[in-house]
């Protein structure tokens, strides 16, 4: 397979024979991942893929968990905040900071005053669904470590 900019993504005959999708494919793109499969299904073709996601998710899931290291009440993940900070639209606009910004928040020296700023990254464990969380948790993923490797922002897998 390649990814030729004026074609697109070429797949041959031979990968779509060999996966055994039949006549017609359904091409669904997500956020992160492009997955192709037959366009119709039996219920054990349902099942084969139903398996080979879960097999490709379990590997992918192995690589988050050798790069987070697993967590034994290490104390890393007790203070994260699982929420983010979110303003009003007209306080961001006031401010000049765009909708839709990743917010932190200090607190001066003297206690006296809040500052809230553009985060100076795009990502944190704010940003990973509920679910998630608790696959990770339940995987044995310090999420801690996830919110560090997520703030860094750098390449894990590839």
């Amino acid at each position: 397979m390649k990814n030729n900019q004026n074609k697109g993504l070429i797949i041959s005959n031979e990968a779509i024979i060999k996966a055994g999708l039949g006549d017609e494919i359904a091409v669904i793109g997500t956020d992160s991942a492009i997955v192709i499969a037959g366009a119709k299904m039996t219920a054990m073709e349902l099942i084969k893929t139903i398996d080979s996601l879960a097999e490709i998710t379990q590997g992918y899931l192995a690589i988050l968990s050798k790069n987070c290291g697993e967590c034994d009440d290490c104390g890393h993940c007790e203070d994260l905040d699982f929420e983010g900070i979110h303003l009003p639209d007209g306080v961001l606009e006031i401010a000049g900071i765009p909708v839709g910004t990743k917010l932190n928040a200090f607190i001066e020296e003297d206690g006296e005053m809040i500052h809230i700023e553009p985060a100076e990254y795009e990502h944190d464990i704010s940003d990973i669904p509920p679910h998630l969380l608790s696959l990770f948790s339940n995987y044995g993923i310090c999420l801690g470590e996830l919110d560090a490797l997520l703030v860094k922002g750098e390449l894990l897998h590839g």
